[in-house]
This record gives C-alpha cells, sequence and structure tokens, in this order.
C-alpha cells in the first residue's frame, strides 16, 4: 500500500520542479530579459538568431557541434594570433569571438558578418581577407541578422552606459562609431570606433560591476 506521506512529497517535488521550470524559461508577460551574467559566463555566449529556437537576439550559451566546433577553435586561434581577441580557443562561439570577426572583417574592408565557420577559416588561413572597399557597397556595414545583432547588443550597452550611440537597431552609424571612440578613450583603449573583442570585453567587465548588462529588449 502506498505510504500518503510519500505520495504527498513527490507531488510537492514535481510542483516545485514544474514552476522553477516555468520561471527559468521565461514564460511570464512581459519582455524577456537575461539576468546579469558573470564574466566568465559570457565567455561562452553568443547571440541567437531571431529564426532560432528562444532566439530574440539575448546572449545565449552556445551548443555548436563538434565540426563546428572544430572550426569554431581554428577562427579563434587565428584570430588571436592577429592580435583581434576573440576569447579562449575552446570552440565556443561567443559574443567576444563574433565581435573579433567583425573587427577582422571591417578592417579588411568586408561586409560584417560575424560568421565563425569553415570559410571563414579559410579566409584567415590564407589571408584573403583583405578587399578593396569600394568594391563592396556593404564594406564596414552589419550585412547578416547575425552582425546586426551583435551589433544591437553593444548599442544597447553603450545607451545604458550613457554614451548615446542612436537607435539601437544593429545599424552601424555615425552615432555608434563616435559613441564607441567615446568609451575607448574614457577607458584608455586604442581608438577604433568599430566593434571588437576588446570592446565587449571591456563592456563585459562593467557589466561584471553592475554598470551594464549585455542583453536586449
Amino acid at each position: 500500500m502506498t505510504n500518503p506521506v510519500a505520495v504527498g512529497a513527490t507531488a510537492l517535488f514535481v510542483v516545485l520542479t514544474l514552476a522553477l521550470a516555468v520561471n527559468l524559461t521565461g514564460f511570464q508577460g512581459g519582455t524577456r530579459e537575461l539576468a546579469p551574467a558573470p564574466l566568465a559566463q559570457l565567455s561562452l555566449a553568443r547571440v541567437a538568431s531571431p529564426g532560432e529556437p528562444g532566439g530574440d537576439g539575448l546572449v545565449i550559451i552556445n551548443s555548436a557541434g563538434p565540426q563546428s566546433r572544430e572550426a569554431a577553435s581554428g577562427v579563434q586561434r587565428e584570430l588571436t594570433a592577429l592580435g583581434y581577441r576573440p576569447g579562449p580557443s575552446d570552440g565556443n562561439v561567443s559574443l567576444m569571438t563574433q565581435a573579433a570577426v567583425m573587427a577582422f572583417e571591417y578592417d579588411s574592408g568586408l561586409p560584417l558578418t560575424a560568421a565563425v565557420d569553415d570559410s571563414q577559416l579559410q579566409r584567415l588561413l590564407l589571408g584573403t581577407g583583405r578587399v578593396a572597399a569600394a568594391s563592396n557597397a556593404n564594406a564596414g556595414l552589419p550585412s547578416t541578422s547575425q552582425a546586426a545583432a551583435v551589433m544591437q547588443v553593444v548599442q544597447r550597452s553603450l545607451q545604458e552606459l550613457g554614451y548615446e550611440p542612436g537607435p539601437v537597431d544593429g545599424t552601424y552609424s555615425a552615432e555608434t562609431e563616435r559613441a564607441i571612440r567615446n568609451l575607448e578613450t574614457d577607458h584608455n583603449l586604442p581608438e577604433t570606433g568599430r566593434v571588437s573583442g576588446r570592446l565587449v570585453q571591456t563592456l563585459s567587465i562593467l557589466q561584471a560591476r553592475g554598470q551594464v548588462r549585455l542583453s536586449q529588449r
């Protein structure tokens, strides 16, 4: 015969588990927003594409497969060698890694894709990134939803710090460039005016201090 106390305890456990799951997945009304994450957690994060499950531009933990992790690790390794600060070469596609890719693309006169894949790795290995900026009307500008999402996260962070980057819409505007330059100057960074791994690292540190959160809404 079933023990009523055991049954009651089991039922309570199930109810609490379901309640916790609902709370963690953010099924409350209103805008979904991430809780402030520590710097170590941000190093394992990326921006979800709008079409992905749960992908609303928020910083999320990456779950790349073995092949994509190998390519990502190679991209991170090559970017590190070039001084672009993509974060650890561990194959985890982080916001910092994508920002470093965008810095490389910007410096190479390419459209900004934030892509961390085999094609990007080949471009880095072969040194074929640089092209004449005039050959592409989108050179130095976000050309994918992923790059726009990274730009939007940076703009949101700059806005919360009071740097007035213009509309938080994922476009690379003169206001955004000026805001980045002002932040770089204030924090003794090389003045570039572009999204970079170093910039995201700085924003991550400020976020860890409670001054800014790397999220969108």
